[in-house]
């Protein structure tokens, strides 16, 4: 569902050129280069988390200048953003119609390459638009963007794939932690997938900030519930670690959980990583490894099979999925309220 073309297109946004909501660089260049998409091997490259670490290290700072009476920029509303083609950006086209209403900016989406998220401009073609409206309130003071995804165009509106919405509040003065809160849902036009989540961000007037994530994942078919609970936390601006408390997916009287931690060094990729599996509660697998190299057993020491393998490559896929899929969602809004 997070790799449909529509989703994809959406989460363009993020880092191409003259987009109102991208995120700011560097954060833009490493949601660039971390896009959705399951490991391939039991190997140490594939298992690197480094540029999801670094986006939503990066992300954490966003958040960093307070609530405001209104999260888009008022220059921003009312307006519609489309790829011009001579200047390979988005740019603010004043000649679109019909304009976009007076609480929201709009954004044209574009098919985009599977392979480098880039927008195709050969030939350029419209899939859709995303409406960001400012639904802010300063009593009590909550910074909230609501985001519609819809198929189609602004004349002919199609299918709402993406429709969620983010607010955020701060502490301190200057602000020393923030906390966001999404809830919404995403489909593919044909089975859906509903989200809550909570983004805490401290030390956020750090070079380390430290974050905190909770999201809740319910999948309307197959029934599947998804639960994500950890924290990445930095001694230094180049020292990460990462703690998973929990990544369950639970599917009828079947619960299967990922726990553990993973090390990091950010500007020289040395990691070190210790997961287990566990089945029911029951122990099924564990993974150590570093930089060098990444072993997968049983608790008894033996390897896992090829299947059973491929079993653990695909959970490991879906929390990498889940991860990038928030930093997706909480991009835009998170771009605005850092603004």
């Amino acid at each position: 569902m997070f790799a449909s073309s529509t989703f994809q297109s959406f989460s363009a946004l993020s880092f191409v050129d003259g987009s109102p909501v991208a995120a700011p660089q560097p954060a833009g260049g490493l949601l660039r280069a971390a896009p959705i998409v399951p490991p391939r091997a039991l190997a140490a490259p594939y298992l690197d988390r480094r540029p999801q670490l670094q986006a939503l290290r990066r992300m954490a700072a966003y958040f960093r200048n307070g609530i405001t009476a209104g999260v888009i920029p008022p220059a921003l509303l009312g307006r519609t953003f489309t790829w011009d083609l001579t200047t390979h950006a988005y740019v603010d086209d004043a000649a679109y119609t019909p304009a976009a209403p007076s609480d929201r900016v709009r954004i044209i989406l574009y098919g985009v390459s599977p392979a480098t998220g880039d927008i195709i401009e050969s030939p350029l073609t419209p899939v859709g638009y995303a409406d960001l409206i400012d639904e802010s309130t300063t009593s009590p003071p909550v910074d909230k963007v609501h985001i519609i995804v819809t198929g189609g165009s602004p004349t002919s509106p199609g299918t709402v794939y993406i429709d969620y919405t983010v607010s955020a509040q701060v502490t301190g003065n200057p602000i020393t932690a923030f906390t966001a809160a999404a809830t919404g849902s995403v489909t593919d036009g044909t089975n859906s997938i509903t989200f809550t989540a909570t983004y805490g961000v401290t030390q956020v007037n750090t070079d380390n900030p430290d974050v905190a994530v909770d999201v809740t994942w319910a999948l309307s078919n197959p029934a599947l519930q998804l639960t994500l609970h950890e924290t990445l936390t930095l001694s230094d601006a180049d020292h990460l670690t990462f703690n998973v408390g929990e990544f369950s997916v639970k599917r009828g009287t079947e619960t299967v959980t990922l726990t553990g931690s993973v090390s990091t060094v950010l500007s020289t990729g040395v990691f070190d990583l210790t997961l287990s599996v566990d089945v029911n509660r029951s122990r099924w697998a564990m993974v150590t490894g570093n930089e060098a190299g990444v072993t997968l057993r049983h608790p008894d020491g033996t390897q896992l099979s090829d299947p059973e393998g491929q079993a653990f490559l695909d959970l490991f896929g879906l929390w990498l999925t889940s991860d990038f899929a928030m930093a997706i969602l909480f991009g835009p809004p998170g771009s605005l309220m850092g603004a």
